[in-house]
């Protein structure tokens, strides 16, 4: 049960302000500062009613005492004086609203629910962003390789102006955490960061998503639906998987961009809006343009600030840091002993081609150490299997290093078999075939459909 503090001289008030919250609230009761503060040092409240008007240390003093030690408590103040001055210099100092004597009954009830829940939504919004941080750890971005480091001088520079930024890079390279990192570090940190992943939304419900709908806009439109560009505000609105957009979509979101406006589903009013957009994709975008599947326009207009994020077998350096900081980081919340993995472990884990990045890492060291967090080192054959396994020798296709050839097509040619091999061992399952190419069936098809290879019957 949520509690308040009543502070008060005169009894009959306390016991009346008790007899109105009691059956909801847990209410505590002081008659001057100190019995006030001693309450506060050794108990939590959601609230607290405060009197103007007591002997010894008034309420506005009481109040300074009150927000130097407890800065987020909401304080009403209650008085039997109807001069405007206390109120003002209350609500100035830092007061959240100011009731008069007698009470109306109705009234008050009113204003401590609305306080109350405000402070509850407050907080429920910190344990959220708390969440979040802790899975998208601004402050911990690590790595020490030079490609790396140039895409988070990128990041950060890019953080200083309102540009688009297109954030390229395979999955699991940590797109959405640069691009929270670029938020962060900009002017709209105290903004909202709202995700659209464009894969998950279904064509029909990306508009309605993103731009909302009016009352009546479709059947089943009961009321108004706020969309992600609403929710974010004047922050930032990230479009992960881009290229996964509609064209109906695309050249909607291109006139977000330039004229800084949008409509809802259904409506007739255009909102003004100053958001500030990043995009990202696991593809090379350049290959959609040319294939005319993505807008050339939409194209420059989100890329004005390009990064790309190497993938981890490009990143040597960084594999045994990013270890060592996920052991940190799980250690914090499992109870385990490990603290590091064994020589061997080490150089398996550096040979191997890491196709998940960074995100596979991290699975990995957790999986460790749910399995065999009892053990202060983790030694090599914990490992699981596909790091124990040799990479059979490269057997290039036949012409594949003819002089009258490309490298470009040598290059499709080495590929083509690479995937018709695992289409074959898969008897044409996309997913099975993804599997043993280390990649995931989105990246297969696409793969396919660029060397138009057909799934064997």
């Amino acid at each position: 049960m949520r509690k308040i503090l009543v502070v008060d001289d005169e009894q009959g008030a306390r016991e009346s302000l008790k007899a109105i919250f009691s059956d909801k609230f847990n209410v505590k009761l002081a008659e001057n500062a100190e019995q006030a503060l001693k309450r506060l040092s050794r108990d939590t409240f959601d609230l607290v009613l405060l009197d103007v008007v007591m002997p010894g240390k008034d309420g506005l003093t009481l109040l300074d005492e009150i927000r130097a030690m407890h800065a987020d408590l909401p304080i009403i103040m209650c008085s039997a004086s109807t001069n405007v001055k206390p109120v003002v210099e209350a609500i100035k100092r830092g007061a959240c609203d100011y009731i008069t004597k007698p009470y109306d009954v109705d009234e008050i009830r009113h204003l401590v629910d609305r306080v109350v829940e405000a402070r509850r939504l407050y907080r429920q919004v910190e344990v959220l962003q708390g969440e979040v941080y802790q899975e998208y750890p601004v402050e911990g971005i690590i790595g020490e390789s030079a490609s790396f480091k140039k895409a988070l001088t990128d990041a950060q520079k890019a953080a200083d102006s309102d540009a688009s930024v297109l954030i390229t890079g395979e999955s699991g390279t940590g797109k959405e955490l640069v691009a929270r990192l670029v938020h962060m570090q900009s002017t709209r940190r105290r903004e909202p960061f709202v995700a659209v992943h464009c894969g998950a939304l279904a064509e029909t419900l990306m508009e309605s998503e993103l731009f909302g709908y009016e009352k009546g806009a479709f059947t089943g439109a009961e009321k108004r639906k706020l969309g992600r560009f609403d929710l974010a505000g004047d922050g930032t609105l990230f479009f992960d998987e881009v290229t996964e957009m509609s064209p109906a979509t695309q050249v909607k979101l291109l006139r977000v961009l330039q004229e800084k406006e949008f409509m809802r589903v259904g409506g007739t009013q255009i909102i003004q809006t100053n958001i500030r957009i990043i995009a990202a994709c696991n593809r090379i975008i350049k290959d959609y343009v040319a294939e005319g599947r993505f807008r050339d326009d939409l194209f420059y207009r989100l890329s004005v600030v390009p990064i790309h994020l190497p993938p981890l077998r490009d990143r040597d350096e960084d594999i045994l840091l990013l270890t060592k900081s996920f052991i940190e980081m799980f250690r914090a919340t499992m109870d385990v002993k490990t603290e590091a993995f064994d020589a061997r472990s080490e150089e398996l884990m550096l040979k191997y081609p890491w196709p998940g990045n960074v995100r596979e890492l991290k699975n990995i060291v957790e999986r460790m150490l749910v399995l065999h967090g009892e053990q202060q080192t983790i030694r090599s054959e914990f490992l699981p299997s596909e790091f124990h396994t040799r990479q059979a020798p490269i057997d290039l296709p036949e012409g594949a290093l003819d002089a009258d050839q490309t490298l470009e097509e040598a290059v499709n040619a080495y590929e083509r078999q690479l995937l018709e091999q695992a289409l074959e061992k898969s008897a044409g399952v996309q997913t099975r075939a993804a599997e043993l190419l280390g990649t995931t069936r989105r990246i297969l098809k696409y793969r396919m459909e660029k060397l138009n290879i057909e799934t064997p019957k």
